[in-house]
């Protein structure tokens, strides 16, 4: 049971389902996903209408994210220790880059 969705988390994780498939859409020019499917072009906005439903429904089952051609999802203890090595490699730099101050010996 503690390991259970809630409504609230389902209908966030179907909000960003959303978003993304929408944003999917705008990077792509809707008359080219409409010879794609052979339909006319009016028939993509028509479909979109039914995004909402279809997104949340894909929620309840367990989706929480969508991989777009040429993306590659990491996870997140990946992430985690991918941004910690940037950091460090980052410090290093502006270390290296750092004007070194001279003492000068009276």
């Amino acid at each position: 049971m503690e390991h259970a969705k809630t409504r609230k988390s389902i209908s966030f994780i179907g909000r960003h389902l959303l978003a993304t498939a929408h944003q999917a859409l705008s990077n792509t020019r809707q008359t080219v996903v409409a010879s794609l499917l052979n339909v006319a072009d009016s028939t993509i906005l028509h479909r979109t209408r039914k995004y909402p439903e279809i997104m949340e429904t894909l929620a309840a089952c367990g989706v929480e994210d969508f991989v777009m051609h040429g993306e590659k999802k990491l996870p997140l203890d990946q992430y985690r220790w991918l941004m910690t090595v940037a950091m460090e490699f980052a410090k290093l730099q502006l270390e290296m880059t750092e004007p070194k101050e001279e003492s000068f010996s009276a």
